[in-house]
């Protein structure tokens, strides 16, 4: 495998052969399991994998778990495409009320972009996709919970209009990770 680097319009990701944004197929089930714990891994497991990360990371980052989401009527898994490659994805599930802001019926669950295309626009290319998806099926802005100490991503959805309206704890293990939980504008 060769390492390349983005062109100047790639990296930007703001030129049709760069970087696509298209429905999820069950066929990129594989892709995206290997995509979630890359990403998942790279940002959660700074002291190194513990148990309770493996656990979680084998139980619930499946091809089989992404299969049944590309399946769900409830849930809309976006792809965002680089020649033919999986650069990230956003996964919306609907009907998915906000217990802080009960307006917001579709939850961002997931917006990962993998590491080398942090910084080309691609993130908030996503998002805006994602709220464009929520808008038009459920006529609602997009809520979402970050773990507190994500700072880069807080200050990503803070500059693109998302507010706190609440905490909530992700539970792994014995250990309760405090959340921030967000609503974007229109909620």
């Amino acid at each position: 495998m060769t390492t390349k680097n983005l062109d100047p319009a790639c990296a930007e990701c703001g030129t049709p052969h760069a970087c696509t944004i298209r429905p999820g197929q069950t066929g990129d089930a594989n892709r995206l399991a290997v995509l979630a714990t890359q990403v998942w891994l790279h940002t959660y497991a700074t002291d190194g994998v513990s148990t309770e990360i493996a656990d979680y990371v084998l139980a619930e980052l499946t091809p089989a778990r992404f299969t049944a989401a590309l399946r769900d009527a409830s849930i809309r898994v976006r792809i965002a495409d680089h020649n033919n490659n999986l650069a990230g994805f956003s996964l919306v599930k609907f009907n998915a009320t906000c217990p802080q802001a009960r307006s917001a019926v579709a939850e961002l669950q997931t917006l990962y972009v993998q590491a080398h295309f942090i910084g080309t626009g691609l993130g908030k290319r996503l998002l805006q996709d994602a709220e464009t998806v929520a808008r038009k099926h459920a006529n609602t802005a997009l809520w979402l919970t970050v773990n507190a100490q994500n700072r880069r991503a807080i200050d990503f959805y803070d500059h693109l209009g998302y507010r706190k309206v609440g905490t909530t704890y992700f539970v792994l293990g014995t250990q309760r990770h405090e959340n921030h939980v967000l609503v974007g504008q229109g909620a």
